[in-house]
């Protein structure tokens, strides 16, 4: 039930002396404001580092190759591990749950002539899996099918900036399309936001790249799906295909970059953990300059009690309870605490807002405040300040008001 008089006292208090209450509500607001915005710029360090990795499956592992720092079985160190498509055939049947696969080959400067315009693209040969492997996401079209790889046919799937470039704003889809003085049919094209690269490259199939630009059967690199394999078992399918291309490949069992094995399901684990550091970090920093605040409303309180020491004592006397002195201290308290964490909270998330397009970048995206996040801070805050006004309220309810009246 409100209590009109009982809230004009407490502004009364609150306003008597303006300069205490604006420093203590200062010090809480203070306190949730660096809370919020750490909780919002941490967020948007996760969300633009998830972004990134995930613009690659998570559930996969891809092999690239690298050079022997290590002699071995009468071959001289330096030597470059050149896969084929053996290597990833192998890879594949050795898995028990493979349900996506790509070998990759690449040619970083190649011209295409559509009409009158002509600019260097890269060309890159891959399975159809290699969509689900890259997360690839079409604006039209379709992408590479087992049909296009039996047949060796001459399709290309484009990246968004050639669309751009050549095609000047008309769809490519059905157009021709010359590569490297090859004619190829555009099939589909597509625009992925986390990689200008990507938008920069013409994806064939990686049977016609073998037969038609001089690498046949060679592959750059390649990835597999891990499927739903837990991270123990792809870490022994990586150390698996590790210790077969070694053997193949005639690499020293310790040298370690001749074959080079990147598990993304390792890596998302690792980034998982950081990530929970940082927000375990976030909440430790924001907690202790929450909890100075709170202390300095309960200090505040102390004074206001000892002040109103004679007060109480005539209240007391008058027959008041000691619930109601109870509770018009824990009141005063959980209000000025809930006033100050509120402009704190405005404060936090008008920084970010303001902020936001001021610090973009790849890594760092949409920084925001978790909505839960603001309603456990100010669930803590509340209760913050009713413990903050709890002591003072108990000191109030045990002065004596013979002895409250004698207080000088």
């Amino acid at each position: 039930m409100f209590d009109k008089d009982k809230w004009l006292e407490i502004f009364h208090t609150i306003l008597k002396n303006p300069l205490r209450t604006i420093l203590t509500g200062t010090s809480v607001a203070l306190g949730l404001f660096i809370l919020v915005v750490m909780q919002g710029l941490g967020f948007g360090l996760q969300k633009g580092v998830f972004e990134t990795i995930e613009d690659d499956a998570i559930n996969s592992i891809w092999v690239r190759s690298g050079r022997t720092s290590i002699g071995y079985k009468g071959l001289t160190p330096n030597r470059s591990i050149d896969y084929q498509n053996r290597d990833l055939e192998w890879t594949v049947d050795n898995q028990e749950d493979a349900p996506a696969f790509t070998g990759r080959v690449g040619f970083w400067s190649a011209q295409m002539v559509y009409g009158s315009e002509s600019m260097s693209f890269g060309i890159r040969g891959v399975h159809p899996g290699h969509q689900v492997l890259e997360r690839t996401t079409l604006v039209a079209g379709r992408y590479i099918n087992e049909g296009d790889m039996l047949d060796d046919r001459k399709v290309a799937v484009l990246g968004q900036t050639i669309v751009d470039d050549l095609f000047k704003g008309k769809s490519p889809v059905g157009e021709y399309l010359s590569i490297m003085g090859v004619q190829f049919r555009v099939v589909g094209f597509y625009d992925d936001k986390n990689s200008r690269w990507e938008n920069r490259l013409a994806i064939v199939p990686i049977s016609s790249a073998q037969k038609l630009f001089g690498k046949r059967d060679e592959l750059d690199m390649f990835m597999i799906s891990t499927g739903t394999a837990s991270l123990e078992e792809t870490q022994e399918m990586a150390q698996e295909i590790e210790a077969h291309l070694k053997n193949v490949h005639r690499v020293h069992p310790e040298d370690n970059r001749a074959i080079r094995i990147r598990n993304n399901n390792e890596e998302f684990k690792q980034f998982m953990d950081v990530f929970f550091g940082i927000r375990l970090f976030i909440w430790a920093i924001g907690s202790f300059t929450l909890l100075a605040g709170v202390i300095g409303v309960a200090n505040i309180m102390s004074i206001v009690v000892k002040e109103r020491t004679k007060e109480i004592g005539i209240r007391k006397a008058l027959g008041a309870t000691p619930m109601t002195i109870l509770s018009l201290i824990i009141q005063e308290a959980v209000f000025l605490t809930f006033v100050a964490g509120c402009l704190g909270l405005l404060a936090g998330v008008l920084t970010l807002e303001y902020s936001a397009g001021m610090i973009e970048h790849e890594f760092f995206k949409d920084p925001e405040v978790d909505f839960k996040v603001c309603l456990i801070a100010m669930i803590i805050l509340t209760v913050a300040g009713a413990l903050s006004g709890l002591i003072p309220a108990l000191r109030a309810v045990s002065i004596r008001p013979v002895e409250a009246l004698r207080d000088e």
